[in-house]
């Protein structure tokens, strides 16, 4: 377990807050992490020509990359309760800028696969579920703003990364491009990683927050209990709803994440141009995280989210008839704003439905619907343009799923409340 100096559990208020310390680390390890994840898109043009593939072919390595992570982030979010969030961060870290270091030198798609597929799906756990679960357990009177900055570094990434990536490209090849980004992951989120992340104490948090409170929207099983495992949280309908809804939240994100740059080139929009895309996306989805995670905390968790993702669906209708750079990038506005605004939300109501007992693996659960999403979305989204010519297909059928995590979204409720 992670060990916590004596300063960390005061009878009292002392000094600064702990919690901001993990929020602002958590803050620049998911603006590293995620910023190199969302960066593939940019990524996606040269990996084409240079293997003279198909979009299908060249979407499923975020496939492999999203079944991977699927697959091991339940694992991890075990482990972190088990062993202590800074080692498995830390590891996991290693793992994700591994895989692109790798991926600078691959020769073949199938080494492709492996490394930008595999190895970077094993190290995602880092990039959102386990820093934002970390934040989770320190806060509960302003535990949405507090994810709502955490989470904002999600945005930042995504703002700088991908165009960072894009320059390096054009000035030295998309080789360079991967080794840089993956340096700059292992550098940074590793030592953050170690040096940052502790396990709090309750009675040092509720000098500070608060205890913990119980209700219909601030939900903590059984009053006074610290809250459900993950294979009690798993028996429960709120589980599969709340997985439902992040699972269709992802699938048409990451389809966006991934194809909008060659969407925007196929207009003829210039690289650097249709790169811009991602970093307006990443800037507003700073400003939709800040202020769901405050609105939540005002006016509760679920109307907030409904309404996050009824903005998404839209957005992604309004993308179907976008034809021209200014209606691009006014997408590129409000979708980041809306999609922003549910990212914070999904771990906030983990922690409300099921306690923080076990909110690692819980959530670490909860965002196998993360990988899934990563896994068929942008796959799906290249199929579909390989066999019609358009993305408009897919489009609408992303636009209809979150639409459908709308009405999901409506019927969360604690266990047994339902």
């Amino acid at each position: 377990m992670d060990s916590d100096p004596a300063s960390l559990d005061p009878p009292r208020k002392q000094g600064v807050f702990y919690g901001w310390i993990v929020v602002a680390a958590a803050f620049l390890i998911t603006a590293i992490t995620c910023g190199a994840f969302y960066s593939y898109g940019v990524f996606f043009m040269p990996l084409l020509t240079e293997f003279g593939s198909t979009r299908g072919l060249i979407s499923g390595v975020s496939s492999v990359a999203g079944f991977t992570y699927a697959a091991t982030i339940p694992l991890a979010g075990l482990l972190a309760d088990r062993y202590g969030f800074r080692v498995i961060m830390a590891i996991t870290a290693g793992l994700l800028g591994l895989g692109f270091l790798l991926s600078s030198q691959v020769q073949a798609v199938w080494q492709l696969y492996l490394f930008a597929g595999l190895f970077t799906g094993c190290g995602s756990s880092i990039a959102i579920a386990l820093p934002l679960s970390m934040v989770s357990q320190w806060f509960t009177r302003r535990q949405g703003l507090a994810l709502g900055i955490a989470s904002a570094g999600i945005g930042f990434g995504t703002a700088l990364v991908p165009v960072l990536a894009a320059c390096l490209i054009s000035g030295y090849g998309w080789r360079v491009a991967y080794a840089i980004v993956g340096s700059l992951v292992c550098l940074i989120c590793i030592p953050l990683s170690l040096i940052t992340m502790r396990k709090p104490q309750d009675s040092y948090v509720q000098a500070y927050e608060g205890k913990k409170t119980t209700g219909a929207d601030a939900h903590r099983p059984g009053d006074g209990n610290p809250g459900s495992s993950l294979l009690e949280a798993v028996k429960t309908a709120p589980f599969w709803f709340l997985f439902a809804v992040y699972a269709l939240c992802i699938l048409g994100l990451a389809a966006i994440m991934i194809h909008v740059v060659p969407y925007a080139l196929d207009m003829g929009l210039p690289a650097v141009t249709a790169a811009g895309l991602l970093t307006v996306i990443g800037v507003c989805s700073i400003i939709g995280r800040l202020a769901s995670g405050a609105a939540s905390d005002k006016v509760g968790t679920k109307p907030v989210l409904a309404a996050c993702l009824a903005a998404q669906a839209i957005m992604m209708l309004w993308l179907m008839k976008a034809g021209d750079l200014w209606s691009l990038y006014l997408f590129a506005v409000f979708f980041g704003i809306s999609y922003g605004g549910c990212i914070p939300l999904i771990p906030k109501m983990t922690s409300q439905l099921f306690g923080s007992r076990s909110i690692g693996a819980i959530f670490g659960g909860i965002s196998v619907a993360d990988g899934l999403g990563f896994m068929i979305g942008p796959f799906l989204a290249g199929y579909v343009f390989d066999i019609t010519g358009s993305y408009h297909i897919s489009f609408l059928g992303f636009a209809a799923g979150v639409l459908a995590a709308v009405i999901l979204s409506l019927f969360l409720r604690p266990p047994g409340k339902l």
